[in-house]
């Protein structure tokens, strides 16, 4: 959906970003929403801002957003039981607060979607196609996609590896397609934002790291 997010190439570019952790929570409270209702929030209005700076504004982008499916009986089962929803989101949207509450409300609904249930034994089907055949399947779907977010929350108090103490953890989530992944990693305190954009589709990752941390200090504002 994006006027500027079009290439795609097998090149990376990666960029780091902190969030006081409790600052972002407070401000999803603020709209009746969740941390990662703010973090959603704080990435649509970065790109709002970048669009902007490159006088492209748009009402709406795609997004791929891994959901948790755990649930009932398979609450308990081990792996990643979880599905991608993939929902246009709004980024026209000026005041955060609203911003939050619209993107509760798709995500609630994108939780509620049925069919994401079946996803694992499609995706078992898909796996017995040819090679040629499933990359053709899976590539039509994933190049409509603008950006990736993603929320993974970490350790609550700082964590020692072989005696030094881990000071920031960045989770750097694959493009899968899409011409940047935003992901946010919770660790003792901090949000720790790993920014994984694609060179072909940003050519200034600098302004867009610019962007998307005047998208969070939007959000942090609200609180």
């Amino acid at each position: 959906l994006s006027p500027l997010l079009r290439g795609r190439s097998l090149s990376a570019r990666f960029d780091p970003l902190r969030v006081p952790l409790a600052a972002l929570r407070a401000a999803g409270k603020k709209a009746d929403g969740t941390l990662n209702d703010a973090f959603v929030a704080a990435v649509c209005g970065g790109l709002r801002l970048y669009h902007e700076a490159h006088d492209s504004p748009v009402e709406e982008l795609r997004m791929t957003m891994p959901v948790n499916i755990r649930d009932g009986d398979d609450a308990d089962k081990a792996g990643n039981q979880f599905a991608p929803a993939r929902f246009p989101v709004p980024i026209a949207l000026p005041d955060p607060v609203e911003r939050m509450r619209t993107i509760s409300a798709l995500v609630r609904r994108e939780r509620n979607e049925p069919v994401l249930g079946f996803l694992e034994g499609v995706a078992g089907v898909l796996n017995r196609l040819p090679v040629s055949l499933s990359v053709s399947l899976f590539g039509g779907m994933l190049k409509g996609i603008d950006f990736v977010t993603s929320n993974v929350p970490g350790p609550r108090r700082e964590v020692f590896s072989a005696g030094a103490k881990m000071d920031e953890v960045y989770g750097f989530g694959p493009l899968s397609g899409a011409a940047l992944n935003v992901t946010l990693f919770s660790y003792a305190g901090t949000c720790f934002v790993a920014i994984n954009s694609d060179p072909a589709a940003v050519p200034d990752p600098d302004r867009l790291r610019g962007c998307l941390e005047a998208g969070f200090a939007e959000v942090v504002g609200v609180a």
